[in-house]
């Protein structure tokens, strides 16, 4: 990205007369864009001068890096309006992910019910199937 300044602060920090440097933009010595002067062009027709050491240039450079942070930080922070929708959508996500554990919790007792009644029964192949299912949906269960 090319930096540029001002007619105004350029003359300043060259230590001329603005009308100087509005004179070699007229005769075509130094262009502008937009009522700007190209600083790689200012070191290139005033070798001599040390722009880079200069305050007002210091100024420059840190105006154009503050409102760099704070486009970015305006497009990648989210907004107070963007994270409350965030929020309620994940308590909604939330309240659905409960809804259903508390009925597969439902559907786990009723199981565990069918099966110790189950294992109350007079088919002892029945009986201990309903054992094994038990032991292994508990153990299951505990293991998490």
């Amino acid at each position: 990205m090319r930096e540029h300044i001002g007619v105004a602060r350029a003359a300043a920090l060259l230590g001329l007369a603005r009308s100087e440097l509005q004179l070699l933009i007229r005769r075509g010595d130094l262009h502008t864009f937009e009522g700007q002067l190209d600083l790689d062009e200012l070191r290139a027709h005033f070798p001599c001068m040390v722009l880079d050491q200069s305050p007002v240039l210091e100024r420059v450079n840190s105006l154009r890096d503050s409102a760099f942070t704070r486009r970015v930080r305006s497009e990648v922070v989210a907004s107070h309006d963007s994270l409350e929708q965030q929020l309620r959508r994940t308590n909604a996500e939330l309240a659905v992910a409960d809804e259903q554990a508390r009925r597969y919790r439902h559907v786990l007792e009723q199981l565990s019910v069918r099966l110790t009644e189950m294992q109350r029964g007079n088919d002892g192949a029945q009986q201990q199937l309903a054992a094994q299912i038990n032991r292994w949906l508990l153990e299951a269960l505990c293991d998490r």
